[in-house]
Protein backbone atom coordinates (compact mmCIF):
# COMPACT_ATOMS: atom_id res chain seq x y z
CA UNK A 1 0.00 0.00 0.00
CA UNK A 2 2.58 2.27 1.14
CA UNK A 3 4.44 1.66 -2.00
CA UNK A 4 1.47 2.88 -4.65
CA UNK A 5 0.77 5.39 -2.49
CA UNK A 6 4.68 6.34 -3.48
CA UNK A 7 4.18 5.74 -6.89
CA UNK A 8 1.17 8.01 -7.34
CA UNK A 9 3.35 10.76 -5.43
CA UNK A 10 6.17 10.40 -8.07
CA UNK A 11 4.01 10.16 -10.92
CA UNK A 12 2.58 13.75 -10.44
CA UNK A 13 5.85 15.44 -10.78
CA UNK A 14 7.42 13.39 -13.77
CA UNK A 15 4.28 14.44 -15.19
CA UNK A 16 5.02 18.28 -14.66
CA UNK A 17 8.37 17.94 -15.41
CA UNK A 18 7.68 15.96 -18.63
CA UNK A 19 5.50 18.70 -19.59
CA UNK A 20 8.01 21.40 -19.13
CA UNK A 21 10.77 19.26 -21.45
CA UNK A 22 8.62 19.04 -24.64
CA UNK A 23 8.90 22.67 -24.33
CA UNK A 24 12.25 22.14 -24.98
CA UNK A 25 11.51 19.44 -28.01
CA UNK A 26 9.21 22.04 -29.91
CA UNK A 27 11.99 24.05 -31.51
CA UNK A 28 13.62 20.71 -32.17
CA UNK A 29 10.60 18.82 -33.74
CA UNK A 30 9.79 22.60 -35.63
CA UNK A 31 12.99 22.31 -37.40
CA UNK A 32 12.96 18.51 -38.60
CA UNK A 33 9.93 18.82 -39.98
CA UNK A 34 10.64 22.59 -41.80
CA UNK A 35 13.20 20.37 -43.33
CA UNK A 36 10.89 18.54 -45.26
CA UNK A 37 8.85 21.13 -46.27
CA UNK A 38 8.87 23.47 -49.32
CA UNK A 39 9.80 27.56 -48.60
CA UNK A 40 6.35 28.39 -48.44
CA UNK A 41 5.38 26.34 -45.60
CA UNK A 42 8.73 26.16 -43.98
CA UNK A 43 8.19 30.21 -43.14
CA UNK A 44 4.83 29.48 -41.33
CA UNK A 45 7.29 28.51 -38.31
CA UNK A 46 4.79 25.88 -37.22
CA UNK A 47 4.19 21.90 -35.81
CA UNK A 48 2.17 20.86 -39.26
CA UNK A 49 3.15 17.77 -41.11
CA UNK A 50 4.62 18.88 -44.70
CA UNK A 51 2.13 18.08 -47.17
CA UNK A 52 4.54 16.96 -49.14
CA UNK A 53 7.99 15.49 -47.48
CA UNK A 54 10.61 17.36 -49.57
CA UNK A 55 13.81 14.91 -49.34
CA UNK A 56 15.50 16.65 -52.23
CA UNK A 57 16.29 20.04 -49.72
CA UNK A 58 19.16 17.68 -48.33
CA UNK A 59 20.89 16.92 -51.14
CA UNK A 60 20.55 20.18 -52.21
CA UNK A 61 21.53 22.02 -49.36
CA UNK A 62 25.09 19.19 -49.28
CA UNK A 63 25.67 20.20 -52.65
CA UNK A 64 24.95 24.19 -52.41
CA UNK A 65 26.27 24.67 -48.65
CA UNK A 66 29.62 22.80 -48.86
CA UNK A 67 28.06 21.17 -45.66
CA UNK A 68 30.56 18.01 -46.11
CA UNK A 69 33.79 19.91 -46.39
CA UNK A 70 32.37 21.60 -43.06
CA UNK A 71 31.89 18.28 -41.32
CA UNK A 72 35.60 17.12 -43.14
CA UNK A 73 37.07 20.38 -40.93
CA UNK A 74 35.15 19.63 -37.93
CA UNK A 75 35.70 15.86 -37.53
CA UNK A 76 39.35 16.59 -37.65
CA UNK A 77 39.50 19.78 -35.06
CA UNK A 78 36.73 17.61 -32.87
CA UNK A 79 39.20 14.19 -33.00
CA UNK A 80 41.99 15.37 -32.05
CA UNK A 81 41.15 17.79 -29.79
CA UNK A 82 38.85 14.88 -28.26
CA UNK A 83 42.09 12.52 -28.30
CA UNK A 84 44.93 14.56 -27.04
CA UNK A 85 42.44 16.22 -24.13
CA UNK A 86 41.90 12.13 -22.60
CA UNK A 87 45.79 11.50 -22.89
CA UNK A 88 47.06 14.81 -21.47
CA UNK A 89 44.37 15.41 -19.14
CA UNK A 90 43.76 12.04 -18.16
CA UNK A 91 47.70 11.02 -17.20
CA UNK A 92 47.60 15.10 -15.60
CA UNK A 93 45.04 13.71 -13.42
CA UNK A 94 45.97 10.17 -12.66
CA UNK A 95 49.53 11.79 -11.81
CA UNK A 96 48.28 14.59 -9.75
CA UNK A 97 45.97 12.08 -7.62
CA UNK A 98 48.45 8.95 -6.82
CA UNK A 99 51.58 12.27 -5.39
CA UNK A 100 50.66 13.00 -2.03
CA UNK A 101 52.53 16.76 -2.00
CA UNK A 102 52.53 19.99 -1.91
CA UNK A 103 53.88 20.40 -5.57
CA UNK A 104 50.61 18.21 -7.38
CA UNK A 105 48.28 20.02 -5.24
CA UNK A 106 49.61 23.37 -5.97
CA UNK A 107 49.15 21.77 -9.90
CA UNK A 108 45.49 20.60 -9.05
CA UNK A 109 44.23 24.13 -8.17
CA UNK A 110 45.90 25.54 -10.76
CA UNK A 111 43.77 23.41 -13.60
CA UNK A 112 40.65 24.69 -11.37
CA UNK A 113 41.52 27.70 -11.21
CA UNK A 114 41.48 27.54 -14.93
CA UNK A 115 37.65 26.85 -14.98
CA UNK A 116 37.23 30.73 -13.96
CA UNK A 117 39.25 31.81 -17.05
CA UNK A 118 37.58 33.28 -20.31
CA UNK A 119 39.55 33.15 -23.17
CA UNK A 120 41.35 36.81 -24.33
CA UNK A 121 40.70 36.83 -28.10
CA UNK A 122 43.40 39.99 -28.55
CA UNK A 123 46.13 37.72 -26.09
CA UNK A 124 45.70 34.67 -28.03
CA UNK A 125 45.86 36.40 -31.45
CA UNK A 126 49.38 37.86 -30.76
CA UNK A 127 50.40 34.67 -29.03
CA UNK A 128 49.52 32.47 -32.38
CA UNK A 129 50.96 35.35 -34.53
CA UNK A 130 54.03 35.03 -32.58
CA UNK A 131 54.92 31.50 -33.03
CA UNK A 132 53.30 31.60 -36.93
CA UNK A 133 50.11 29.26 -35.48
CA UNK A 134 47.61 31.69 -36.49
CA UNK A 135 45.16 30.42 -39.30
CA UNK A 136 46.32 26.25 -38.81
CA UNK A 137 44.15 23.83 -37.34
CA UNK A 138 47.17 23.25 -35.00
CA UNK A 139 46.14 26.85 -33.75
CA UNK A 140 42.11 25.97 -32.75
CA UNK A 141 42.97 22.10 -32.17
CA UNK A 142 45.62 23.96 -28.63
CA UNK A 143 42.37 26.26 -27.78
CA UNK A 144 40.09 23.81 -27.28
CA UNK A 145 42.44 21.17 -25.72
CA UNK A 146 43.55 23.95 -23.12
CA UNK A 147 39.85 25.08 -22.83
CA UNK A 148 38.59 21.58 -21.64
CA UNK A 149 41.73 20.63 -19.81
CA UNK A 150 40.88 21.93 -16.29
CA UNK A 151 37.02 20.11 -16.63
CA UNK A 152 39.23 17.08 -17.61
CA UNK A 153 42.17 17.35 -14.78
CA UNK A 154 39.33 17.78 -12.27
CA UNK A 155 37.35 14.90 -13.05
CA UNK A 156 40.36 11.87 -13.49
CA UNK A 157 41.70 13.18 -10.01
CA UNK A 158 38.18 12.78 -8.30
CA UNK A 159 37.82 9.40 -9.84
CA UNK A 160 41.43 7.75 -9.53
CA UNK A 161 41.65 8.96 -5.66
CA UNK A 162 38.65 6.28 -5.02
CA UNK A 163 40.79 3.65 -6.77
CA UNK A 164 43.36 1.71 -3.88
CA UNK A 165 46.85 2.51 -4.53
CA UNK A 166 47.66 -1.10 -3.21
CA UNK A 167 46.43 -1.84 -7.59
CA UNK A 168 49.30 0.05 -8.33
CA UNK A 169 51.62 -1.68 -5.65
CA UNK A 170 50.28 -4.66 -7.07
CA UNK A 171 51.63 -4.01 -10.56
CA UNK A 172 54.67 -2.54 -10.06
CA UNK A 173 55.30 -5.82 -8.11
CA UNK A 174 54.53 -8.11 -11.10
CA UNK A 175 56.96 -5.97 -13.05
CA UNK A 176 54.97 -2.92 -14.48
CA UNK A 177 56.58 -0.06 -15.48
CA UNK A 178 54.70 3.33 -14.93
CA UNK A 179 53.70 4.04 -18.55
CA UNK A 180 52.22 0.46 -18.44
CA UNK A 181 51.14 1.05 -15.31
CA UNK A 182 48.55 4.01 -16.41
CA UNK A 183 47.59 1.72 -19.80
CA UNK A 184 47.08 -1.32 -19.23
CA UNK A 185 46.06 -1.19 -15.41
CA UNK A 186 44.64 2.25 -14.35
CA UNK A 187 42.64 3.39 -17.96
CA UNK A 188 40.42 0.22 -18.55
CA UNK A 189 38.95 1.28 -14.48
CA UNK A 190 38.90 4.51 -15.97
CA UNK A 191 36.44 3.44 -18.48
CA UNK A 192 33.18 5.51 -17.46
CA UNK A 193 34.40 9.22 -17.01
CA UNK A 194 36.54 8.92 -19.83
CA UNK A 195 33.93 8.07 -22.06
CA UNK A 196 32.26 10.92 -19.94
CA UNK A 197 34.80 13.27 -20.70
CA UNK A 198 34.87 12.49 -23.75
CA UNK A 199 31.47 13.38 -24.86
CA UNK A 200 31.35 16.11 -23.30
CA UNK A 201 34.28 16.99 -25.26
CA UNK A 202 33.19 16.57 -28.44
CA UNK A 203 29.37 18.17 -27.84
CA UNK A 204 32.19 21.65 -26.73
CA UNK A 205 34.39 21.12 -29.47
CA UNK A 206 31.61 20.34 -32.38
CA UNK A 207 29.33 23.41 -31.80
CA UNK A 208 31.28 26.31 -30.61
CA UNK A 209 31.26 28.65 -33.46
CA UNK A 210 33.53 31.71 -31.58
CA UNK A 211 37.26 30.24 -32.16
CA UNK A 212 36.99 28.68 -35.14
CA UNK A 213 35.39 31.97 -36.24
CA UNK A 214 38.31 34.28 -34.74
CA UNK A 215 40.91 31.78 -35.18
CA UNK A 216 40.42 30.48 -39.09
CA UNK A 217 40.84 32.63 -41.26
CA UNK A 218 40.04 30.19 -44.68
CA UNK A 219 37.13 29.31 -46.20
CA UNK A 220 38.39 26.10 -46.90
CA UNK A 221 38.85 26.04 -43.32
CA UNK A 222 35.81 26.55 -42.08
CA UNK A 223 33.90 23.85 -39.18
CA UNK A 224 29.93 23.13 -39.64
CA UNK A 225 28.95 25.71 -37.29
CA UNK A 226 31.18 28.36 -39.55
CA UNK A 227 29.55 27.13 -42.69
CA UNK A 228 26.16 26.86 -41.65
CA UNK A 229 26.72 30.46 -40.79
CA UNK A 230 28.29 31.57 -44.06
CA UNK A 231 24.63 29.33 -45.85
CA UNK A 232 22.30 31.40 -43.67
CA UNK A 233 23.74 34.78 -45.16
CA UNK A 234 23.43 32.99 -48.53
CA UNK A 235 19.54 31.58 -48.00
CA UNK A 236 18.25 33.69 -45.14
CA UNK A 237 14.96 33.65 -46.98
CA UNK A 238 14.77 29.97 -47.89
CA UNK A 239 13.93 28.75 -44.35
CA UNK A 240 13.84 25.61 -45.83
CA UNK A 241 17.17 25.08 -46.75
CA UNK A 242 18.22 26.86 -43.38
CA UNK A 243 16.07 24.04 -41.51
CA UNK A 244 17.76 21.34 -43.26
CA UNK A 245 21.24 23.10 -42.73
CA UNK A 246 20.54 23.02 -38.85
CA UNK A 247 19.18 19.31 -39.08
CA UNK A 248 22.78 18.20 -40.99
CA UNK A 249 24.56 19.70 -38.55
CA UNK A 250 23.04 18.15 -35.01
CA UNK A 251 23.19 14.56 -36.73
CA UNK A 252 26.61 13.50 -35.60
CA UNK A 253 26.49 14.70 -32.18
CA UNK A 254 23.41 13.93 -31.47
CA UNK A 255 23.91 10.32 -32.63
CA UNK A 256 27.29 10.25 -30.32
CA UNK A 257 25.03 11.58 -27.28
CA UNK A 258 23.11 9.03 -27.50
CA UNK A 259 25.41 6.26 -27.94
CA UNK A 260 27.19 6.99 -25.02
CA UNK A 261 24.96 9.35 -22.24
CA UNK A 262 24.69 6.72 -19.83
CA UNK A 263 27.96 7.33 -19.27
CA UNK A 264 27.64 10.99 -18.85
CA UNK A 265 25.27 10.47 -15.35
CA UNK A 266 27.52 7.31 -14.15
CA UNK A 267 31.05 8.60 -14.76
CA UNK A 268 30.44 12.35 -13.26
CA UNK A 269 28.57 9.98 -10.37
CA UNK A 270 31.31 8.24 -9.75
CA UNK A 271 33.68 11.24 -10.14
CA UNK A 272 31.88 12.98 -7.47
CA UNK A 273 31.16 10.50 -4.86
CA UNK A 274 35.08 9.28 -4.87
CA UNK A 275 36.69 12.60 -4.89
Amino acid sequence: MEIMIKRKKNIIPFIILLGISMFYFIPIIMMILGSLKDQTEAIMFNLNLPKNAQWKNYAEVIKRGKILNGYKNSFIITSISTILTIIVGGFAGITISRRNDKLSNGFYYYFIFGLTITLQIASMFSLLKSFNLYGSFISVILIFVAQRMPFTVMTFTSFVKGVPRSLDEAAIVDGCNVFQLYTQILMPILKPIILTNTIVTIISVWNNFNISLFFLNSAKQWTVSLTIYNFYGMFSRDWHLVFTALVLTIIPVVAVYLWLQKYIVSGMTAGAVKG
